[in-house]
């Protein structure tokens, strides 16, 4: 890869927040501190899915409306991919999959 052309990982959870709300999630992208950027989408019945890249792959915490971590998902999209098609799709399924969300249908 073109280590001039590799996006930040900012820019990444900025580029695939945009990507899922143009398909129908209510998204965004997070700064949680320290360098970590995270993608939100707004869970169905309150709370959060909060994605992100802590581990091998993309994974995240499923958040009540109450702030509380109720469960996680994972995908196999790895952490380091800056393919943001793969990444939302990985997104995507995973939440839908889950029950999670209803929005997003492709």
């Amino acid at each position: 890869m073109d280590i001039e052309n590799e996006k930040t990982e900012e820019e990444i959870a900025e580029l695939v927040a945009d990507a899922l709300t143009a398909i129908g999630f209510s998204a965004s992208s997070q700064d949680t501190g320290g360098g970590i950027c995270c993608v939100v989408l707004e869970r169905k019945g309150g709370g959060e899915i909060v994605w992100g890249t802590a581990d091998f792959n993309w994974g995240a915490s499923v958040v009540n409306a109450d702030g509380e971590i109720e469960s996680s998902l994972e995908t196999k999209c790895p952490s380091d991919s800056q393919d943001i098609a793969a990444i939302v799709e990985a997104i995507r399924g995973a939440s839908v999959a889950a029950g999670e969300t209803t929005t997003g249908a492709v």
